[in-house]
């Protein structure tokens, strides 16, 4: 007969039927105290819920300027967007530059009668400097920028040391109406191309003679306000181009990406367009005080934000690599 092990659970008697319920309280137990250090592991911190909630706001709050960015923005419709811009804080007064496609107040007047008027008094009584018959695409013809007319004596002398950082375009529209989805689509690529191309001319030419300006005035030991602007622009010359669009067709199909390069521009980054952010901003049809088919509020669109593209950097030749017209 063997000499029974020390610890051994007997298979018969009242003994081994309590060791076996011992041995196996004390596995539960073991169990136990694993899942508990796994779950207490994996439990978010009270710091990582808060990054995470911080991370959140940031997300859902993609502004790409601040209070002294200096921005124009083109093709505005009853100047809402310019009015709640200012009105949250995000540009200052002095450094928003706002214009309007159409020909004067008196014709934005007859088609935004109910909300133009009072926007459009907002901007004057903030000293915000409003242009008409300003064409997206052809931005230095339609300010009448030469040698001649310099962009101080267009925007103010102010404007001499204090370069243009970004230009911004909401929601592209010819305001054609055209039925026929692909030329519909032509028409707004032709306007969107149009639009980058045109950026990239006006921000050279606008921004030479302030970057200069502020180089000759810091060499000679001056304190210029602006000139911290200056490291927001490249030394070319080119600022930020943003650019909001909805999503879904036909508006994927414009492929703003792929537009973007073939005029020497590349995103940045872009993110969800947040309407809570411009409370003050309805979007309206291009030719119509009505709202689009569903309301704007509802539907998802995104802001991108472009940068000037060096096709002689590596990372812009990687992302020339990758890069789609998809997010």
């Amino acid at each position: 007969m063997g000499r029974k092990l020390k610890g051994k659970a007997s298979s018969k008697g009242l003994k081994g039927a309590l060791l076996r319920h011992q041995i196996h309280e004390q596995a539960q137990k073991k169990v136990k105290s694993k899942a508990d250090h796994s779950l207490h592991k994996h439990k978010p911190t009270k710091a990582s819920l808060e990054q995470r909630e911080l991370q959140r706001e940031t997300a859902s709050k993609i502004i790409p300027f601040g209070p002294n960015s200096t921005l124009l923005l083109v093709g505005e419709g009853d100047f809402s967007f310019a009015r709640s811009i200012v009105s949250q804080n995000y540009v200052k007064p002095e450094n928003l530059l706002v214009t309007s496609f159409d020909n004067s107040p008196t014709e934005l007047k007859l088609k935004y009668p109910k909300s133009f008027e009072d926007n459009y008094d907002f901007l004057k009584q903030n000293d915000v400097q409003v242009f008409f018959r300003i064409d997206a695409t052809n931005l230095i013809k339609s300010f009448k920028f030469s040698r001649k007319t310099t962009w101080s004596k267009i925007a103010g002398p102010e404007w001499a040391t204090k370069p243009l950082e970004g230009i911004l375009f909401n929601f592209p529209h010819t305001g054609k109406g055209i039925k026929d989805q692909d030329k519909n689509i032509r028409d707004h690529q032709e306007l969107v191309l149009g639009y980058f191309q045109s950026c990239k001319q006006f921000f050279k030419a606008v921004n030479q003679t302030a970057l200069n300006g502020s180089a000759l005035n810091y060499s000679q030991g001056y304190t210029i306000k602006h000139d911290a602007a200056t490291n927001k622009v490249s030394s070319e010359g080119y600022g930020k181009v943003y650019l909001s669009v909805f999503t879904g067709e036909p508006y994927d199909s414009w492929q703003i990406k792929i537009l973007a390069r073939t005029a020497g521009w590349k995103v940045e980054r872009s993110g969800n367009f947040q309407w809570a952010n411009y409370p003050e901003y309805s979007h309206r049809r291009t030719n119509s005080e009505q709202d689009t088919t569903k309301p704007a509020a509802e539907r998802e669109a995104r802001m991108y934000v472009f940068e000037i593209f060096d096709k002689h950097s590596k990372a812009s030749k990687k992302q020339n690599d990758s890069d789609s017209d998809e997010d």
